[in-house]
């Protein structure tokens, strides 16, 4: 029978209801947080998961219910001892009703902590159930009181230290095991000034990463599901538009720039048009020269009219770019399941193609009373196209995405700046802008070419053109457009990482990974990466360069590896963090081969040893107490890193080289010498 017959309404006798919420739009209960009317006690609006819409339409902020906070021991300021308590919007909460199952009383218990995680994704506009920033009038930013970037808020004290903090140290002392956090696998920017297609590339493939995880743990069809990816997209949006800042400003100098040249030869034409007008009807010389002038200098209003607006366009621009990219990111979403660079190039390409008609439209606007002047630019008579000016050439938007321009050589790579956690440094690559600028003019004309048959594309393509991001098609494998072949759906074969290794002013090094811990049979079989065999040591390295292991399926994690350089060449891998999970191919026998001596101790005398965890036997040869010559006796099949240990002395480091072991080349029949 239920309980709900036998009911007595007394506190603590009709059950425990308890609830998770989430504290709404602080205007919602600023009374309160300013002492205003009404105001007393410790309580706060409260939006419970549940109880109330997803929908602040169906139930406003300000008619949720209040809930007080319960506070800890020692804090009832009694006796004059008290602590603030201080929530702030956007915090989710957990408590209970007072009144059970009337839930009409909520208290509050406690407060979920907050991550970096839910700070990038945070978005300036509550929304109900969303992730938005705790910042508002009240309670402002104060950089005194902000986490910096080695310090956790997490509860375990083996928190893993700043990937972007561990060095050459931890390496050399075999420091080689990883822990993974939810930021794994997360791009960021470790130096300024990365050029905006870098960046807005690296914050496409978050957001990709990110919806990929919500629709792999919730149903897609899901209210919170949809909320969720609704807010990731509008913290992107806001993101990339302020990334997109440079780009616009460098069009709009670039424009203005390229503008300077045409408006010089039209006030020369103009001065030599209008003083041989006046030259033929007066025949007089000093008459037309002063006509000639005159003409010139009417255009200088105009020109600082022009000047003036062009200084606000970029600000104006970049205000009005954030629905473009909102539309642009939800196509993205969609259609996108699986971020590649050239999916990258294509929504940079896209808002290019956005910001170029907005640069168009508002510099023609600005350059309108400057028509006498520049119209000689177009002998066709359409006067001065900033579009097509820049769509002709590449180095309109160069300086904007920090690119080298035409005949100017590459700039030395002294330090990367992309780096994903979990994973280490990764190749920024060259944006290859000409292909960028080509697919966006391509995209571009085939919505021109819709609107002239009096068919526009759909939204935000006609703005942004016919690109493959628009799509659905291109997840299918197979996939080809007009634009290019750019497939966004999983691979259809997980291969074995590869080894790129980039920057150090050199080129040409190769390498190739080994792998151990393997699990799994031969049809799916997946393991660490244990050691990476240089294959070509490259050259006119200046400083050893970054390796990165590439897993085209992104299922590997964690393995990371340093370089060594002598005289220009790469004379050492080595292996810093094995990681797990990469796909294992076709791999034969590996053995310890050689050992290197990276320090030779001291203080070792005759009859000490040397071993490793797998069970080989050593040579050891000592000279004035240190270690100068370790040979493997034993060729015991390698599955894990070998490491290897010294008894007696101290200080030796050892580094065990592996390789598959060499073919078996049968007896020895007979022994030549060729001395005697």
């Amino acid at each position: 029978m239920d309980n709900i017959n036998f009911k007595t309404h007394f506190v603590g006798k009709d059950g425990f209801i308890w609830w998770i919420g989430q504290i709404p739009d602080e205007k919602s209960w600023e009374t309160q947080v300013k002492n205003g009317d009404g105001a007393w006690g410790i309580r706060y609006k409260v939006r419970i998961m549940g109880y109330h819409p997803y929908d602040d339409e169906l139930l406003k902020d300000e008619d949720l219910p209040w809930a007080q906070v319960l506070l800890p021991p020692g804090n009832s300021g009694s006796a004059q001892r008290a602590e603030s308590i201080k929530l702030s919007q956007g915090d989710v909460v957990v408590g209970f009703f007072l009144d059970g199952t009337s839930a009409q009383v909520p208290m509050i218990l406690g407060v979920f902590g907050g991550t970096g995680e839910k700070q990038r994704a945070s978005s300036g506009k509550p929304s109900p159930f969303g992730t938005f920033s705790g910042f508002s009038e009240t309670m402002k930013a104060n950089p005194d009181y902000v986490l910096k970037q080695d310090e956790t808020n997490e509860s375990t004290a083996s928190s893993q230290e700043s990937p972007l903090k561990q060095g050459e140290e931890s390496a050399s002392k075999g420091d080689n095991k990883a822990t993974y956090t939810s930021t794994d696998g997360k791009e960021v920017n470790t130096c300024g000034g990365a050029s905006p297609v870098s960046e807005i590339k690296s914050s496409v493939n978050n957001l990709v990463d990110d919806v990929r995880g919500l629709k792999a743990r919730l149903d897609e069809g899901n209210e919170f599901a949809r909320d969720a990816i609704k807010n990731k997209i509008s913290a992107a949006t806001e993101d990339i538009t302020s990334k997109a800042g440079g780009l616009v400003s460098g069009m709009v100098d670039s424009s203005f720039g390229a503008m300077v040249p045409i408006a010089q030869g039209g006030l020369k034409n103009l001065y030599g048009g209008v003083k041989s007008k006046v030259f033929a009807a007066t025949q007089n010389q000093a008459i037309a020269h002063i006509a000639g002038v005159a003409a010139q200098t009417s255009m200088l209003a105009p020109l600082q009219v022009a000047e003036n607006l062009i200084g606000c366009l970029a600000n104006n621009i970049v205000s009005d770019l954030g629905s473009n990219i909102e539309d642009i990111l939800n196509s993205v979403v969609d259609n996108v399941f699986n971020f590649t660079d050239c999916v990258g190039d294509q929504v940079v390409g896209a808002i290019t193609n956005s910001v170029i008609g907005k640069v168009g439209a508002g510099m023609s606007g600005a350059l309108g009373g400057l028509d006498k002047i520049l119209g000689y630019f177009d002998p066709a008579g359409g006067g001065f196209n900033v579009e097509n000016i820049i769509r002709q050439s590449t180095n309109s938007i160069a300086g904007a995405v920090g690119l080298r321009g035409c005949n100017q050589p590459p700039p030395k790579d002294a330090n990367n700046c992309r780096y994903r956690l979990g994973y280490g440094p990764i190749s920024a690559g060259d944006a290859d802008l000409t292909s960028i600028l080509g697919n966006a003019n391509l995209a571009n004309s085939l919505a021109n070419a819709a609107r002239l048959t009096g068919f526009p594309l759909d939204g935000i393509q006609d703005i942004a053109g016919a690109l493959d991001i628009f799509n659905s098609e291109m997840k299918v494998p197979g996939f080809k457009s007009a634009i290019s072949d750019c497939y966004s759906g999983l691979p259809t074969v997980c291969e074995p990482p590869k080894i790129k290794i980039f920057g150090g002013g050199g080129s040409g090094a190769e390498a190739i990974p080994i792998f151990g811990n393997i699990i799994g049979d031969n049809r799916y079989r997946t393991g660490s990466v244990i050691d990476i065999k240089l294959t070509n040591p490259g050259n006119n390295y200046q400083f050893p360069p970054f390796v990165e292991v590439v897993d085209n399926c992104k299922q590997g994690l964690g393995a990371t590896a340093r370089a060594t350089i002598k005289d220009g060449k790469i004379d050492n891998i080595y292996i810093v963090s094995e990681g797990e999970n990469y796909p294992v191919g076709d791999q034969p026998e590996i053995i310890v081969t050689s050992v290197t001596i990276i320090n030779p101790g001291s203080g070792y005398s005759d009859g000490d040893t040397v071993t490793d965890n797998i069970g080989n036997q050593y040579d050891v040869t000592i000279q004035n107490g240190s270690i100068i010559k370790v040979k493997p006796l034993t060729q015991i099949k390698v599955e894990e890193l070998p490491v290897l240990d010294t008894t007696g002395g101290n200080g030796a480091l050892l580094l065990a080289n592996i390789d598959e072991r060499p073919d078996y080349q049968g007896e020895v029949k007979e022994v030549i010498d060729c001395v005697s």
